[in-house]
This record gives structure tokens, C-alpha cells and sequence, in this order.
């Protein structure tokens, strides 16, 4: 017990021990239904992924990539694996080889604090390389056994409602927040026209997409007009 608190707390192995407990802290809550898995994933208006999940798809780390095909304005994507279970996983693999690395290097009979660190640096570099490996080849096996999601283009917006934020819609200026097909919320930009001005948190509907300014012209969402209205 001695041996293995005593890695997992030195170097390199205390790099990931954190991390590890926060992901455990973090699949807890998920079990417990605190929060869910997509919690890091993020995508536009066109379905494309943005931030950390755009960064995570160029590395090769979740397993999908971009529009396979395209159809009537539209298109599918590859699924991708959550952000949340590709950094678990590389989490958990790096502590495992830099914990197994640490004790093979705790066994060599040597004080030499120069050389002990060096030797850290090594496993370090080799603990990254395998969890970026590992996490690569299992997120693309799954990628493929999951079913491709259809993608929201911006022309596939059109119709939809959206709700107004930070500050009012005008012809000038205009933010709003649109739930996509894919259970996403995404900020779009909108444009009224005849000199409507659509309050913060009212209901607007999208009647086209401007391909010019590339934005959305919206106006005010009469609910009688719902479909959906009992």
C-alpha cells in the first residue's frame, strides 16, 4: 500500500491523480443523473463541432469527423464519441502507465535525484503517448458502431422558432438561442425587417436565412400559428 500511495502521489503519476478523482467525482454525478455525458461537446448552427469538441475531433480523440453526405441542404455526420468519456479515458490511461512506470522506476536502486526525475520525464512522455493512442483507436471502434446524427444546416433553421437574447432584435442587431436536432443550444445572429424590434426573452420565428450578412431574418412568433397549439 505504501509502494502505491507513494506513486501515485510523485512524479509523474501526481500529474493525473487529481484528474482522476475528478473524473470519478464527475461519472458519479452522471450515475446519479446530476448532469449528463454531453456536458463538454459542443456544435454550431451547422451542426460542425466548435471549441474544445472541434479541437478533440482534429486530434483523432472522438472518433468522428465531419459531413459524410449531403442531401437537400442538409447532411449527416459521423457519430462522435462525448468529450467527457474521450478525456476519461485518456485520463485513465496515462495514470495507469505513468502509475506502472513510477513503480518500475521506484525499483531501481539509485538516489540520484537528477536521474529519477529524467526517468519521470520519460514515463510522463510515454504515459501521454499511450493514452492519446488508446483514447484514438477505441473512439473510432465505437464511432463506428454508433449511428450518424442527422446535422441542422443553417437553411434547415428556417421555420423553427428561437427565443431573443442580450438585448433587443432590430434590423441592426440581434442575438438568439435555438435548440437544434441534436439537443444542442446554439447562439445564432438575427435581423427583423420593417423596423420591428423584438424584446429580450420573446419568441421569434425564422422566415429565411441570409446568405449575404449570414443571418437569420425573424419576426415576432404569433403562437396561434402553432402546429403544435391545442
Amino acid at each position: 500500500m505504501g509502494l502505491f500511495l507513494g506513486t501515485a502521489f510523485a512524479f509523474p503519476t501526481v500529474l493525473f491523480t487529481p484528474l482522476l478523482t475528478v473524473a470519478a467525482v464527475y461519472w458519479i454525478l452522471v450515475v446519479v443523473g446530476a448532469t449528463d455525458t454531453e456536458l463538454l461537446d459542443g456544435v454550431d448552427a451547422d451542426g460542425e463541432a466548435v471549441g474544445l469538441s472541434a479541437l478533440m475531433t482534429r486530434a483523432g480523440l472522438l472518433g468522428g469527423s465531419g459531413r459524410t453526405s449531403a442531401e437537400g441542404g442538409g447532411g449527416r455526420h459521423r457519430a462522435r464519441v462525448p468529450v467527457t468519456v474521450s478525456l476519461t479515458l485518456m485520463v485513465c490511461v496515462a495514470w495507469f502507465v505513468s502509475m506502472m512506470g513510477g513503480i518500475m522506476t521506484s525499483l531501481l536502486d539509485t538516489a540520484s535525484t537528477p536521474l529519477l526525475f529524467a526517468l519521470g520525464a520519460v514515463v510522463l512522455l510515454i504515459a501521454l503517448i499511450a493514452a492519446w493512442a488508446v483514447t484514438s483507436g477505441l473512439a473510432m471502434a465505437v464511432a463506428r458502431l454508433l449511428p450518424g446524427r442527422r446535422s441542422d444546416s443553417k437553411h434547415d433553421l428556417v421555420g423553427r422558432t428561437c427565443v431573443i437574447r442580450i438585448g433587443e432584435a432590430s434590423e441592426d442587431f440581434g442575438r438568439a438561442e435555438i435548440t437544434t436536432d441534436a439537443g444542442a443550444e446554439i447562439s445564432i445572429d438575427v435581423r427583423t425587417t420593417a423596423g420591428e424590434v423584438l424584446p429580450p426573452g420573446s419568441t421569434a420565428l425564422i422566415f429565411e436565412h441570409d446568405r449575404e450578412g449570414d443571418v437569420f431574418l425573424v419576426t415576432r412568433f404569433d403562437p396561434a400559428l402553432d402546429p403544435g397549439r391545442d
